[in-house]
C-alpha cells in the first residue's frame, strides 16, 4: 500500500509534544504548525484539506531530522498574511492555551525576503511507535528517497511512503 502525504522536517519536539498531549485527550482539536520555509505549500493551497478529506502528515524533529517520528492529519491550511484580525486573535488564543512552546503566530521565515505564511491545521498527532528513516519517504517531485543529510529544518516535500 502506498500512502501519499506531506513531510515537514525538523519541527521542535517541544511544540510537537504540546500538540501530542492535547491530542491524546482531544484528537479532533485543530492545532497549528508554522513551517519555517517561506514558500507556499502549494499542494495545501491548491487542494485544501478538510476534516473529511485530510492529508497525511509525516514529521521529524529538529533533534532528529533524519527520522520520521510523528504523524498527523492535515485538515486545513491558511495564508497567515491574509488572516483577519479576529482570526489572528482566535488562532493566538488557541496557541496560547494548547501550544505554549509555540508562543504565537510569527511572520519570519528561514527564507531571506520571504515571510512565513503557511499555517497548517492538524488533528490526531501521534508519536509513531516505530519511527523510521526519512529515506522511506519518496519525493513526488523526482521519485527519489528523501535524504537523511539535508539539514534545513522547516522545509517540506510532497511524499509517498511505500
Amino acid at each position: 500500500m502506498t500512502l501519499q502525504g506531506l513531510f515537514i522536517r525538523g519541527i521542535f519536539s517541544s511544540v510537537l509534544e504540546d500538540i501530542r498531549r492535547t491530542h491524546l485527550v482531544q484528537p479532533d482539536r485543530t492545532l497549528y504548525l508554522q513551517p519555517f520555509r517561506g514558500d507556499t505549500i502549494r499542494m495545501l493551497r491548491d487542494n485544501p484539506p478538510t476534516n473529511r478529506n485530510p492529508v497525511r502528515l509525516y514529521l521529524s524533529t529538529s533533534e532528529d531530522p533524519a527520522t520520521v517520528s510523528y504523524s498527523a492529519d492535515i485538515v486545513g491550511w491558511e495564508n497567515k498574511l491574509r488572516l483577519t484580525r479576529s482570526r489572528k486573535l482566535e488562532i493566538e488564543a488557541t496557541i496560547k492555551s494548547f501550544q505554549p512552546d509555540e508562543k504565537c503566530l510569527y511572520n519570519h521565515s528561514k527564507t531571506p525576503g520571504k515571510p512565513s505564511l503557511n499555517l497548517v491545521h492538524i488533528q490526531r498527532l501521534v508519536e509513531l511507535p516505530s519511527p523510521f528513516s526519512v529515506t522511506n519517504l519518496i519525493k513526488i517531485s523526482d521519485g527519489k528517497p528523501y535524504s537523511p543529510y539535508k539539514e534545513s529544518p522547516g522545509g517540506w516535500s510532497r511524499v509517498r511512503l511505500v
